[in-house]
């Protein structure tokens, strides 16, 4: 049986990583568009190596998607009925 995982992603705030105080947030993951539109479908993880020169630039072009969070607004877009029946 295959199983899919699908991810809804929103652009980047600069909350996303950094906290008021102006502190890294150290493990956000985030996906990188390319110039041609598409997503990367491997996460990065922002940290302590990343190049912040070329995430700057990514950044600046709203290239750099994140996951949408618990808290994010949402649209429902279509709902399904669930049916259970006995075997």
């Amino acid at each position: 049986m295959t199983r899919y995982v699908f991810m809804k992603l929103r652009e980047a705030k600069k909350e996303d990583f950094a906290d008021q105080w102006g502190s890294k947030r150290i493990g956000a993951m985030y996906f990188q568009q390319s110039v041609t539109g598409a997503i990367c479908t491997q996460p990065f993880y922002f940290n302590e190596d990343t190049n912040i020169e070329a995430f700057k630039e990514l950044y600046t072009a709203n290239q750099i998607f994140v996951p949408m969070g618990i808290f994010d607004k949402i649209e429902v877009i279509e709902e399904k009925e669930q049916t259970i029946t006995n075997l």
